[in-house]
């Protein structure tokens, strides 16, 4: 057995040291934040769950069977329907109805449509397994949201003895061990930094999260315009604003701005239907790696 320290509680973090338990040793967890959960975690707002942006889990993948393994109740997952995505002045992301388009797309003729796909499976990022899970109906919305994968992995950990310290702050390391900003040591033979920091260069993105009153996409689970998708997860997961629209948006490179213009469009009077917004002007997607939130593992 050894002592393994994990630096971070986010996703990363978290798995890690579910996984160093798993393997017999003896972990603890150290957050900087009073928080845990990284980019994975929301904000309650007029009853509301606000993250960092859209996130699709890819069923099968890594983290949804680590969920799976960890906890008793298996996390509640609806698809994004691609054939229920509005490309702009393009028609559908699956055009089920339109044979033609659907052979120039599979005959490689058909280049905005594989942009779209690329935007929405991997926020810009070239994942060919998800890109395949979009089509096929795997990319899911989690209803008890992300967040809520955080503390399944969290009350597990708690449950068998790993226990985690936040608002402390890593000062120094030495072989055997580290200092925090409390003055405290803390010894181990192992030391894992998942406090976020990215490898390379950090890649950043825009989102807005927005929840309104009323459900003006009519079923659409989605609309993308160029490097812009704005996503209802009311419209995919009944648990999410159940009778009204929760809209989880990002831009790649143009800002929140290119979002707001693309709703100014294509939903007319959004403001005054506004019951709560959440908005990041620049956060992390990923770094050099390219992984994803559900692919740091």
């Amino acid at each position: 057995m050894k002592r393994v320290l994990v630096v971070g509680a986010g996703i990363r973090g978290l798995v890690t040291a579910a996984r160093e338990h798993l393997a017999n040793n003896q972990v603890f967890i150290i957050e900087k934040r009073k928080r845990i959960g990284g980019r994975g975690t929301s904000e309650e707002s007029h009853g509301h769950q606000l993250e960092h942006g859209p996130h699709l889990l890819l069923k099968g993948g890594e983290l949804h069977k680590m969920i799976k393994k960890v906890s008793r109740v298996k996390p509640s997952l609806r698809p994004i329907m691609p054939h229920k995505v509005l490309i702009v002045d393009h028609g559908m992301l699956q055009p089920l109805n339109n044979p033609k388009q659907m052979l120039a797309h599979k005959l490689g003729k058909d280049p905005i449509r594989d942009e779209a796909i690329l935007l929405l499976s991997g926020w810009g990022q070239d994942h060919p397994e998800r890109r395949k899970a979009l089509m096929k109906g795997r990319l899911c919305v989690v209803g008890e949201g992300w967040a809520g994968l955080i503390g399944r992995l969290a009350s597990t950990l708690e449950e068998v003895g790993v226990p985690i310290q936040t608002g402390m702050k890593i000062v120094e390391q030495y072989d055997g061990g580290v200092v925090t900003s409390k003055g405290l040591k803390v010894e181990a033979d192992i030391v894992k930094m998942c406090d976020g920091s990215p490898e390379g260069e950090a890649i950043k993105v825009s989102t807005l999260d927005v929840v309104l009153d009323n459900k003006p996409l009519k079923g659409l689970h989605g609309i993308i315009k160029e490097d812009v998708a704005i996503i209802d997860l009311a419209a995919i997961h009944s648990l999410k604003a159940p009778g009204m629209s929760h809209f989880s948006c990002i831009s790649l490179t143009r800002g929140v701005s290119a979002i707001e213009d693309l709703l100014d469009e294509r939903v007319s009077g959004w403001r005054s239907h506004i019951i709560t917004k959440r908005a990041n002007e620049s956060i992390t997607l990923t770094d050099s790696t390219g992984h994803l939130s559900d692919g740091v593992i």
